[in-house]
């Protein structure tokens, strides 16, 4: 089969496993599925679980016309609106316990993010227009508690009454800095669907200021993405992210396709194709693994993680398609061999945190940051480009 056929395949194999191993009879979707498909019945509830849900349900409803994709959609929607919401003081709670009650009452705008993008794509999906409100109100309360109107930028987190936190980070992975690439990358990329699906005077005004950010703070002249920063834009910098790095690549590209402004497409080309060449030179190995990240001392993860391997997917076919240069489509087709060799694509179950030859824990296959959204989206997005 085609790389195309395949991806097809994958994205049907994908929703059949995440359709069949997370529905909660106690309403919405089960908080963890560990490595070997068991799930684990008292594990809290994440929102970013629960938002690239909805997303990849309601892309999936919207490409194929799945039924079963649309239900399992709406089940989505209506949870995030009936628990993760809050209704005193409005905004998306972090955590929630298993039964549905608040854990981690935080209001990180990396999720508040992620439900404009979700909420918009099942606007697209279905035509709700109360999704669409939804999704509108979301961006309106980013600008309004996140954007720091004195130095730009969006900060990163504020507690469940909107004051700051005394920890902003997404992860134990990250910096405690108040203003950080990943979360402005999300933005971009949910503002890009929300002006793709619904565009008004108010999106594209929004899109337009977070990508211009995005070009001039993130974007470094040696083809890597600066990562963390203070409130005055200091760079606290330790290491590169090659999985960012090429992840970032196509998005930069689909907001300035978005928005179909020459200048800032004549902008945004080079420094595309800058991160998308060092992340395929630096990050990329002959075997066609695509690594995470190296660390400031210089240590280079080899292996990867699944998601860093679906972004390449969809990176290095972008490349192919803005340069028509085969040998960016040759990079994605091995790192594709590579990930069916090693991660599990192409079998019966979910992908694999880890490749199969990396010498560390399995993890889980479902869970805060193991969503159907990156691999699905990488199915889909193939589908589409390579029609």
């Amino acid at each position: 089969m085609s790389l195309r056929e395949e991806a097809r395949a994958e994205s049907l194999r994908l929703l059949d496993w995440w359709a069949n191993h997370l529905v909660d009879a106690r309403g919405g979707f089960y908080g963890e599925v560990d490595a070997n498909d068991k799930l684990v019945l008292d594990a809290s509830k994440s929102i970013i679980l629960n938002t690239r849900l909805l997303w990849f349900f309601s892309a999936m409803a919207g490409w194929w016309g799945d039924a079963r994709a649309l239900t399992l959609a709406k089940r989505a929607a209506d949870y995030i609106r009936s628990y993760f919401l809050d209704i005193e003081h409005g905004g998306l709670y972090w955590i929630l316990k298993a039964d549905g009650q608040p854990e981690d009452t935080r209001k990180q705008a990396y999720a508040q993010a992620f439900a404009v993008y979700a909420f918009a794509e099942y606007h697209r999906a279905t035509g709700d227009a109360a999704a669409l409100i939804f999704a509108h109100d979301l961006q309106s309360l980013i600008e309004a508690k996140y954007w720091d109107a004195e130095n730009g930028g969006y900060i990163e987190a504020l507690d469940r009454q909107w004051n700051p936190p005394l920890d902003q980070r997404l992860s134990d992975k990250d910096l405690d800095a108040p203003k950080t690439m990943n979360t402005h990358l999300h933005v971009l990329e949910a503002y890009t669907r929300l002006h793709e699906v619904a565009p008004t005077d108010d999106t594209r005004t929004a899109l337009h200021r977070i990508l211009t950010l995005f070009l001039d703070r993130f974007a470094g002249p040696d083809g890597h993405l600066r990562l963390f920063f203070d409130m005055n834009w200091n760079d606290l910098t330790r290491s590169v992210s090659y999985g960012h790095d090429i992840e970032a690549s196509w998005l930069i590209w689909e907001a300035a396709e978005a928005l179909g402004n020459e200048a800032l497409l004549v902008r945004a080309r080079p420094i595309v194709m800058a991160l998308a060449e060092t992340a395929r030179g630096e990050g990329m190995s002959e075997g066609g693994a695509f690594s995470y990240e190296k660390g400031f001392e210089g240590h280079l993860d080899p292996d990867g993680e699944w998601w860093e391997q679906a972004e390449a997917l969809v990176g290095f076919v972008n490349a192919w398609q803005m340069t028509s240069e085969a040998n960016w489509l040759d990079a994605a087709e091995k790192v594709w061999a590579y990930t069916r060799a090693q991660y599990g694509a192409g079998g019966a179950s979910e992908w694999t945190w880890y490749a199969a030859s990396a010498p560390k824990d399995k993890i889980y296959k479902a869970g805060q940051w193991k969503c159907p959204y990156h691999n699905g989206r990488a199915m889909i997005e193939l589908d589409h480009r390579l029609a």
